[in-house]
């Protein structure tokens, strides 16, 4: 069971994503060298703090509403009572948070802490926590026309569960009585899109964007994050999908004789936000042993509010079931999606697929990220199968322009030892696999900022042989493991305020939202907060008040942190302790005219080259990929 099946609700409405954007550039992590214009908006001449320095970290639901459910026998209804509802976010609390998880991997953030209910208006029908999980499959390309540079004009989704459910009276609405029976578990697979998110600080509707989605039934046995079934791939170039459609699931329902296939991150816009793009007539089919393509039907994308209406999701054949004999032909066979004729989706060769249910993670040294793998082949358990994992950094970013006058970005993704795993690996009977990834001390190769970021990518072995031949197809380079390891942090005894000074100056830095609240930077104003911030600091991970936002600090940091809130000298307050003795500071050099006249001619060059300071640092990111190499050693 997942959302995309026969039973499930649709809804759409905006989402309003505030991160602050001072720690888009890695470079704002050096306390040595921050500016204050780092905490300001940016211009046409420079990037400062980008499009919101000021931001909360919230991640919120706005105006969300149920638009149409699909009962268990495949029938729909845009009359049942749930139709209308609110999808909204926590009423008793703040709001979820959008983290990234770290300045060079932007392309894996996490939604935090967020509350999922359905709303008559009175009472919940359904609510439920989101458990933790990255945005993925981003489109750079999704919106066409005016306005479609940047992050504005891309697409990506969110795929995971709430749990454990609590229900309200569902007796007034046959689509929740039969979701409530098919939820055994207490689990709900819930799947979102997001596009049209918009950047500029003078329209009103800035930090929002549109939102698109599905809910549907989920059990403890299958994944949290991506759907068990058939993924459907395009052509790639540089990391990115090269046509006109993006990747896309697809499952084939035995019990009701269809194929359920969502487009919902799949298919272009018009403009940021807007309608579908005609692209032509778009059908769904599978390819037979010869290539030759047999439709099941169209897909209705140009039917009016079609995505917001059914959120993409469209069961083939739309008004009959499958016969015997495709049925036969799609346990052998690929699924494909043409336009005008021509596919330009498909499944892999041999219909197999590999992917892991959990990809960001959090280490400290001695601790393992046990990665769970599960592999099919045309929907099904792939037994036995032989996959390959190695160190992969193309889709961890730089996170700062080198040429842009501020510096050069650390390197990441070094030193190799601080993480080891198998090489190769097998699926068991059920097609499943654990990469087990050991974390050790990195010995703070980027100096300013905690910890080092790196990326390991799996591959089925089959694929990564027909890769090293053809790497425009086969694979989806948003597919692997993207990890944060901390260093090691012995906690001071005692704890004093220098100790921590430059923790403290660096969350300020970053977070100016704060300075109407506390002064990070103030040995005062944070021992007169000191209550307060324990209860911040103690919070679980899992809470959205959890402080620091980003949660970029090591457990070790933490604890010094509370010791130093909790642990009280004389006086009451925490130890102010002595500082350290330290050489005077040296005056920073003056730049110079001409050093300034170079600066600037570079930023009209980067922007002439479509490198407009408003393209937005995923953007920016995503332009920076590298194509994926796979290591010789691994045939």
């Amino acid at each position: 069971m997942s959302y995309l099946g026969t039973l499930r609700l649709q809804f759409s409405g905006k989402f309003q994503a505030d991160p602050s954007t001072v720690n888009n550039d890695v470079r704002h992590f050096d306390n040595e060298t921050f500016i204050p214009s780092f905490q300001q908006p940016q211009t046409e001449e420079a990037m400062n703090g980008w499009w919101e320095p000021r931001g909360t970290g919230a991640f919120r639901l706005v105006g969300c509403r149920v638009t149409m459910v699909s009962h268990g026998d495949g029938s729909t209804s845009t009359t049942d009572p749930v139709v209308g509802m609110s999808i909204a976010d926590a009423n008793a609390r703040v709001a979820g948070k959008l983290v990234d998880l770290d300045p060079q991997q932007q392309l894996a953030s996490e939604i935090w802490g967020l509350i999922v209910r359905l709303a008559d208006g009175r009472n919940d029908l359904f609510s439920g926590t989101f458990t933790v999980s990255p945005f993925t499959d981003v489109w750079w390309a999704r919106a066409q026309g005016q306005g479609a540079g940047g992050d504005m004009g891309a697409g990506s989704m969110f795929q995971s569960v709430i749990t454990p459910v609590t229900w309200g009276d569902t007796s007034g609405s046959r689509f929740l009585q039969e979701l409530r029976a098919a939820c055994s578990d207490g689990v709900l697979s819930i799947k979102f899109n997001l596009d049209g998110y918009n950047t500029n600080p003078e329209s009103p509707s800035f930090t929002l964007g549109r939102i698109v989605g599905t809910i549907g039934p989920s059990s403890n046995d299958e994944p949290k994050r991506f759907v068990l079934g058939r993924q459907l791939l395009p052509q790639v170039a540089k990391s990115n999908p090269s046509g006109l459609m993006n990747f896309m699931p697809a499952v084939v329902d035995a019990r009701t004789k269809r194929v359920y296939a969502d487009f919902g991150n799949a298919l272009p816009t018009s403009h940021p936000g807007g309608p579908l793009k005609d692209i032509g007539k778009l059908e769904l089919g599978y390819l037979d042993a010869k290539d030759a393509f047999h439709s099941l039907g169209t897909v209705a994308y140009q039917e009016k509010d079609w995505y917001t209406r059914t959120g993409a999701v469209q069961a083939f054949p739309h008004d009959r079931t499958l016969t015997p004999s495709e049925e036969a032909a799609l346990k052998t066979h690929r699924l494909a999606v043409t336009q005008d004729g021509t596919a330009i989706l498909r499944e892999n060769d041999g219909g197999v697929y590999a992917r892991a249910d959990q990809f960001t993670f959090r280490l400290e040294p001695g601790e393992t990220a046990d990665v769970e793998l599960w592999a099919t082949q045309y929907g099904k358990p792939l037994a036995n199968a032989k996959m390959i994992a190695f160190r992969d950094k193309s889709g961890l970013q730089s996170a700062g322009n080198p040429s842009d006058g501020l510096g050069t970005p650390p390197e990441y993704a070094v030193p190799e030892t601080a993480i080891s795993f198998p090489a190769t690996l097998q699926t068991d009977a059920q097609g499943r696999a654990t990469l087990s990834i050991a974390a050790f001390d990195p010995n703070n190769p980027r100096g300013y900022i905690d910890g080092q970021v790196y990326g390991v990518r799996y591959l089925l072995g089959e694929v990564a042989k027909n890769l090293k031949t053809d790497s425009s197809f086969g694979h989806n380079p948003a597919d692997f493991v993207s990890l944060l390891v901390f260093n090691s942090y012995a906690v001071p005894d005692p704890v004093t305020w220098y100790d921590l000074q430059p923790l403290f100056e660096q969350y300020g830095n970053l977070y100016p939202i704060m300075d109407g609240i506390i002064d990070f930077r103030s040995y005062d104003s944070m021992a007169a907060n000191a209550q307060l911030l324990a209860f911040a600091f103690g919070l679980p991970l899992s809470d959205p008040n959890h402080m620091p936002v980003t949660r970029d600090l090591s457990k070790g940091k933490r604890e010094a942190i509370l010791t130093w809130l909790t642990i009280l000298g004389a006086d009451g307050k925490p130890l102010r302790g002595e500082r350290a003795l330290a050489p005077p500071p040296q005056p920073k050099p003056v730049p110079s005219v001409a050093s300034i006249a170079i600066a600037i001619a570079r930023a009209a060059a980067a922007i002439a080259a479509g490198a407009h300071p408003k393209a937005g640092a995923k953007a920016y990111a995503a332009n920076t990929r590298d194509t994926v190499q796979i290591p010789e050693e691994t045939e």
